[in-house]
């Protein structure tokens, strides 16, 4: 048995079948970590600490104490959201000194079902990018080539995934942070409709638009934790696929795709479609108005109000101007720093007609396509492009044309994260450069639990891709 290969799912029942005991299953991926250190999924590690959870685990167990339907089973945690026992950084120097006294909700109530908190996964700084090639930590490699990216900015979520170091990390999304990363790296990943799960004690960005969501190698542990989060499990439909009504919006979404990603995830419909589902191409332009003028506003206006009220309300000591100064990536300090100079801060008018005004007509305009069409899920690829090497912070080369790293990398999630609405990505394959592709749906917003019973449906068809190196 191959430890570090199981699921959340099976490590769960090997556990409380007594098959397997948690102390076995934290030594095995304790020794992956340390097998693979290289990779720099971890800002903070602690083995003993694991070590003597999972014997606790087993001693309750052993005296007929099981705490839930997680017990026993390692899960880490991007390192924006709380975990008792561990610093949270957020990827930056000005907050590497914080131990906060209490674990983030979402991070409660994983442990409250018997997980094991397994240290802290590396970020992109203060999660303002989509490499997490982090100047304080190291960058997050690539586990089907080191000199590429993982993205971000939960990078060293899919980094100790994608590595079998952890069977799942919960990381953050605000337009595209969880699903970004985990196509990257091969696999699975879930946007919850922002409110499904708790956002208090992680470092924010938008009270708007941040949601934690898990990354895992199979869809069926994306059901699991959420779950677990949301406090009630429903059994999957197994019959999701057939008749399974999918919107192609080819502008925007599609045409802009480097041609070896737009290939795997065309294939990957084909076998949708072969499986029963329904492909209906629509026009989805009318969204990109109301998008532009309120994506970057929303983020960046709320990113200095939230940022003030955790520092003050967690005690990390150090104002925003202290955090901002500190930041060590140039373009994630501009964004900081610009929020404090009156000629460069956006307004609360602006801000205000983004949020009351365009943010609203944006999610009116899904929900017409949504009803207008008779739509289940808007399918597109995850990302335009492929992991982009290290060190290419900048600029990507996408069909010929030099364009700006950040915008092209989230171009596509960003979308449906400013409306509210839930998504996923799919592991569907490789470029030809062996580069892992994902294939992204958006539901209808609130329609999570939908979203969950076609992805636990194709979990056969489309399993978490590993690499050749591991």
């Amino acid at each position: 048995m191959n430890i570090s290969e199981l699921s959340c799912s099976e490590l769960a029942s090997l556990v409380s079948s007594r098959t397997l005991h948690a102390v076995e299953i934290a030594d095995a991926l304790i020794d992956q970590v340390d097998k693979l250190s290289d990779a720099n999924a971890f800002t903070g590690f602690d083995a003993s600490s694991v070590r003597a959870d999972a014997e606790q685990a087993d001693r309750d167990l052993a005296a007929g104490r099981s705490k839930g339907p997680l017990h026993g089973v390692p899960i880490a945690f991007k390192d924006n959201i709380n975990v008792k026992g561990y610093a949270t950084t957020a990827g930056t120097a000005g907050m590497r000194h914080f131990r906060p006294q209490d674990d983030a909700p979402v991070a409660a109530k994983l442990r409250q079902a018997g997980a094991i908190a397994f240290g802290k996964n590396n970020m992109h700084e203060l999660a303002y990018g989509a490499t997490t090639n982090n100047a304080l930590f190291g960058p997050s490699r690539n586990p089907f080539n080191p000199d590429h990216v993982c993205g971000g900015s939960s990078g060293g979520s899919a980094c100790a995934v994608a590595h079998r170091m952890v069977p799942a990390s919960i990381g953050t999304d605000t337009g595209g942070s969880v699903r970004i990363p985990a196509a990257f790296c091969g696999l699975w990943s879930y946007r919850p409709s922002p409110g499904r799960w708790p956002k208090a004690g992680i470092v924010p960005i938008s009270s708007t638009r941040d949601t934690p969501g898990p990354i895992a190698r199979t869809p069926s542990d994306l059901a699991l934790l959420d779950s677990v989060i949301v406090g009630h499990s429903e059994v999957s439909k197994s019959s999701m696929i057939q008749g399974l009504r999918i919107g192609v919006p080819d502008d925007f979404f599609w045409d802009l795709a480097d041609p070896s990603v737009f290939r795997v995830c065309s294939d990957a419909l084909d076998r949708l479609k072969s499986m029963g589902a329904i492909l209906e191409k629509i026009d989805a332009r009318r969204l990109l108005d109301h998008h532009m003028a309120s994506t970057t506003i929303i983020a960046f206006f709320e990113g200095k109000v939230t940022l003030e009220g955790f520092l003050e309300a967690h005690g990390v000591g150090n104002s925003y101007e202290t955090v901002a100064q500190s930041v060590a990536a140039a373009d994630v300090r501009s964004i900081l720093l610009d929020q404090l100079k009156s000629e460069t801060a956006v307004g609360r008018e602006r801000y205000a007609e983004a949020v009351n005004i365009h943010r609203p007509a944006l999610q009116e305009e899904y929900r017409r396509i949504f009803r207008d069409n008779s739509l289940d899920v808007l399918a597109f690829p995850t990302a335009l492009i492929a992991p982009p090497l290290i060190g290419d912070d900048a600029t990507v080369v996408l069909n010929g044309q030099e364009q700006p790293l950040f915008p092209t990398t989230i171009h596509n999630t960003d979308v449906g994260s400013n409306a509210g609405i839930p998504g996923i990505t799919i592991p569907v394959g490789l470029t030809d450069t062996n580069l892992p592709v994902g294939l992204a749906f958006d539901a209808a917003a609130g329609a999570d639990r939908l979203l969950l019973d076609v992805a636990i449906c194709l979990e056969e068809q489309f399993p978490a891709l590993k690499s050749r190196y591991l």
